[in-house]
This record gives structure tokens, C-alpha cells and sequence, in this order.
């Protein structure tokens, strides 16, 4: 069998989550003697987050396997030759990188919200989607959910940045 870039994505995303829930989480976060609630710990998102991630791994190699298996592995991915095209995809990584280095040092003075929007409309055609009613949606109503969340029913603060003033409003 052939190893696709699906199968290492998936097993990369595996290997990922089973090592932060294993290793990183429990040794990295510290825990307070006495939470009240566990949905307000430290290590309960991360927890929830990366065994997210090992989940849809587990589910992307599930699906690629089953998928070669009823291909019989097509004869026309391994003959097709290398492209500009391939070029580009093998350069993504890289450019997913930068935009997390500019999401991450623009945060504090931006604001989650903000950045947030701006870092999901740069990301989300690098990934795939290009259909502008469902980038702009999920671009702008995911981070102002998640802000929501996390500061009216977490009570966690989260930098508000330029647009504090309209934030606090909300």
C-alpha cells in the first residue's frame, strides 16, 4: 500500500493527540489544588481539544484505508508527474506557519476576534475553501462565538483589542 498524504496527515494527527494527552497536557498545565468546576480547569480544553485531534486522525486513516482498499490503489496518482502545482502544495506548510506567526504576534494588539477573522480568511483557502458564503460566515461568527463563550460563560479573558469597546457592549 501506498502511503498517501492522508495516511501521514491522520497518523501524524494520532501520534499528536495520543502524546499531548499522554505527555504534554499532564506534565505541561498546572493544575490548582481545588477547581470547582472541570469545564473551568486549566487542562480541560486542551484535553478536549487534542483528543479531538486524535479522533479525526483516527477517522482520516480509517476512511483512506478503506478508500485504497476499494481502489486497489489507482495506477494514475503514482503515474501522474510532478507540477508547479505540486510545488505549491509541498510549500503550504510553510505559509500556514507564517500566517500562525503573524495570528500569534498580532493577537494581544488586535484582539482575538479580530485576528481570529482575519487569520480564518487567509487559512481557510489554503485549505480548501474558496466559496465566499461560507468563508465569510464562519470567519466572522466562529471567533465572536467563541469570544462569547469563553468570556460570558467561562468568565476566561480574552484579549479584545481594538474592538474591546464594541465587545464589552455585547
Amino acid at each position: 500500500m501506498k502511503l498517501n498524504r492522508n495516511i501521514v496527515a491522520g497518523l501524524c494527527f494520532v501520534g499528536f493527540g495520543a502524546l499531548a494527552v499522554a505527555l504534554l497536557i499532564p506534565h505541561g498545565i498546572v493544575q490548582p489544588p481545588s477547581v470547582k468546576y472541570r469545564a473551568l480547569s486549566p487542562s480541560f480544553w486542551p484535553y478536549i481539544v487534542c483528543s479531538g485531534i486524535a479522533v479525526i486522525g483516527a477517522l482520516l486513516l480509517i476512511y483512506e484505508l478503506l478508500a485504497a482498499a476499494r481502489t486497489k490503489e489507482g495506477a494514475a496518482d503514482a503515474a501522474a508527474p510532478a507540477t508547479a502545482r505540486s510545488a505549491w502544495i509541498a510549500g503550504r506548510p510553510f505559509v500556514v506557519m507564517a500566517l500562525l506567526l503573524a495570528i500569534y504576534l498580532t493577537l494581544e494588539f488586535l484582539g482575538f476576534v479580530l485576528t481570529t477573522t482575519l487569520g480564518l480568511v487567509a487559512l481557510m483557502p489554503l485549505a480548501g475553501e474558496r466559496r465566499p458564503l461560507i468563508v465569510a460566515p464562519v470567519a466572522l461568527l466562529l471567533p465572536l462565538a467563541l469570544h462569547l463563550f469563553f468570556v460570558k460563560a467561562a468568565q476566561r479573558p480574552i484579549p479584545g483589542g481594538v474592538l474591546d469597546f464594541l465587545l464589552q457592549r455585547i
